[in-house]
């Protein structure tokens, strides 16, 4: 009896572990691509019905992306999307620029022939898919693009960058950018990845940091094209010239 209740168990978790993880991965994909945009409230009857799971692995879900920065909770008030600001915007693709900048002089270093072969073959099959005709173009593209920006922090071999890094590149306001993209932002991404390859392939950290540098802050320009974006108590400090009269983050281009 014992090991019929132990194997029932196990069964039991496997089925509820497995409703937990799709409640996640679907709720997850739904905010990246906008069906629940900044600010959506988010009610549990209601994903329970479009996931196709019960309430408890969607209560499990909101709360694994709430823990990651993709939810907000509200006490008494239930669980939103959460929102940014224009300063949420600035600190964050200034962090990336900065760490992905130096990742990138790390590879152009350390990366092996290996990755550099596979950085060319991401960048190529993202090209091979523009002009994007259709919703799963713009998916594929941003999945290699994704991998794209991994596989230079791995190739980094810097540990503590690749640990920081990656929690910025993967949360919602770099993943939901991408999917908002023109065809011509598209273009320009790609692009630049082609030219990154070739810094990195060249051996030429300066060349490699300064290509990563302009395209996380040419990301940070069309985030904030295609978004009205609300301000924050600290706008007036990140608005701000700094002493030699530059902008805060005007020295990071």
């Amino acid at each position: 009896m014992d090991e019929t209740a132990n194997e029932e168990n196990s069964a039991r978790k496997r089925i509820h572990g497995g409703a937990a993880e799709k409640a996640y991965q679907g709720l997850r994909t739904l905010i990246v691509n906008g069906s629940f945009p900044a600010g959506a409230h988010l009610r549990e009857e209601t994903l329970a019905s479009r996931l196709g799971v019960s309430r408890t692995p969607v209560r499990e879900a909101v709360r694994r992306l709430a823990a990651e920065g993709w939810v907000r909770l509200v006490p008494n008030q239930g669980a939103y999307v959460c929102t940014w600001s224009r300063h949420d915007v600035e600190e964050i693709f200034a962090l990336r620029a900065m760490l992905e900048g130096f990742a990138a002089e790390a590879a152009a270093r350390y990366a092996s022939e290996a990755d550099i072969e596979e950085l060319r073959r991401l960048s190529t099959a993202a090209k091979s898919l523009l002009p994007c005709k259709s919703p799963e173009d713009v998916e594929q593209i941003a999945e290699l693009n994704d991998h794209f920006h991994k596989l230079i922090l791995t190739a980094a071999g810097q540990q503590r960058t690749t640990a920081i890094a990656t929690h910025l590149v993967e949360l919602p306001i770099a993943l939901r950018n991408f999917h908002q993209f023109t065809t011509a932002e598209m273009e320009r991404s790609i692009s630049q990845h082609l030219a990154l390859v070739d810094a990195i392939a060249a051996r030429d950290p300066a060349w490699a940091g300064t290509v990563m540098r302009a395209h996380v802050l040419s990301g940070k320009a069309a985030f904030k094209d295609h978004h009205n974006l609300p301000p924050s108590d600290t706008d007036h400090a990140s608005d701000a010239p700094s002493a030699d009269g530059m902008g805060q983050f005007e020295t990071l281009a």
